[in-house]
């Protein structure tokens, strides 16, 4: 655990690049219970000012076709979801490279994005 916070904190990720929507690659770490664990893709959803933390959205490899209001599946990317409810603030040093799709860096479609944001706010607001 000591070894992997060495490691995290010697990432210099470059801050920079990375908008609100693109789709990067996360180290979400050691899991305790059923949370999510590993480097997985997620959203870059929000950041704070400095872009020191940002609100990251984690990615499933499945599309899961339910009902769920907390699952979101993303039509830009092939069997993927985006998982809402394990929505998570993480220290951009969590961030790793931006995850690619057909050669080129993946981002939410206008389309996905307003499908995240209806979704989100039927997780927070408890509305069908």
């Amino acid at each position: 655990m000591c070894y992997d916070k060495l490691l995290l904190n010697k990432n210099n990720a470059k801050t920079s690049i990375l908008k609100p929507g693109s789709i990067c690659w996360v180290d979400f770490g050691q899991n305790v219970g059923s949370e999510l664990r590993k480097l997985r893709p997620a959203i870059l959803w929000r950041s704070s000012a400095d872009k020191k933390m940002w609100t990251v959205i984690p990615l499933s490899s499945k599309c899961y076709n339910d009902k769920y209001y907390f699952h979101c599946d993303i039509s830009g990317l092939p069997c993927s979801t985006a998982k809402l409810e394990s929505m998570a603030n993480f220290s951009y040093k969590r961030l790793r490279e931006p995850f690619f799709h057909n050669k080129k860096i993946a981002h939410l479609s206008q389309d996905d994005y307003s499908n995240v944001l209806v979704s989100l706010k039927k997780y927070y607001t408890f509305e069908d």
